[in-house]
């Protein structure tokens, strides 16, 4: 029988797998783990010149967290502000040709681990997961805070 808290015990697990084999090799490109800065030079490889809000809605960052993240990438001399053209007060974020080769080197190391975490799926396997996690995601995306019921912690019921 399945247990409800299987789910959040394996994604937990899973977690801390990525991390495990994630840590050692961004830590060898010079990035901190943890802090987002693989995902933001990754998706910058996609969308380069873009704003520091759409940066971090694609990142699935808040703003603070990613003001900080991008400080110490452009310390680092991955990426540089730019003036945007259609707004004084906005910048533009982009890669710089370090930034870009270190954004190449993270891709490879997202790809190795999207192969590994697909290894022995096939196609319907595949669409089933996705389709089941989005709905865990959505679910919690939904959800703002933790709401006990009193008879759910009473011994009695």
């Amino acid at each position: 029988m399945i247990k409800k808290q299987d789910v959040r015990q394996l994604l937990v697990r899973t977690e801390k797998a990525r991390q495990r084999i994630m840590q050692p090799y961004l830590s060898q490109l010079g990035l901190a783990f943890g802090q987002g800065h693989a995902r933001i030079l990754n998706t910058l490889l996609d969308r380069d010149h873009i704003s520091q809000r759409q940066l971090a809605d694609l990142c699935h960052v808040d703003a603070t967290t990613m003001s900080r993240s991008l400080d110490k990438l452009e310390e680092s001399g991955y990426l540089t502000r730019e003036r945007d053209p259609g707004c004084r007060r906005s910048f533009l974020i982009c890669l710089t040709p370090d930034g870009a080769q270190t954004a190449r080197m993270v891709r490879l190391g997202f790809d190795f681990i999207d192969a590994r975490i697909w290894n022995g799926f096939d196609e319907e396997e595949m669409e089933l997961f996705l389709k089941g996690l989005s709905r865990v995601c959505e679910n919690l995306e939904a959800c703002r805070e933790i709401h006990i019921d009193s008879a759910q912690t009473d011994p009695q019921t």
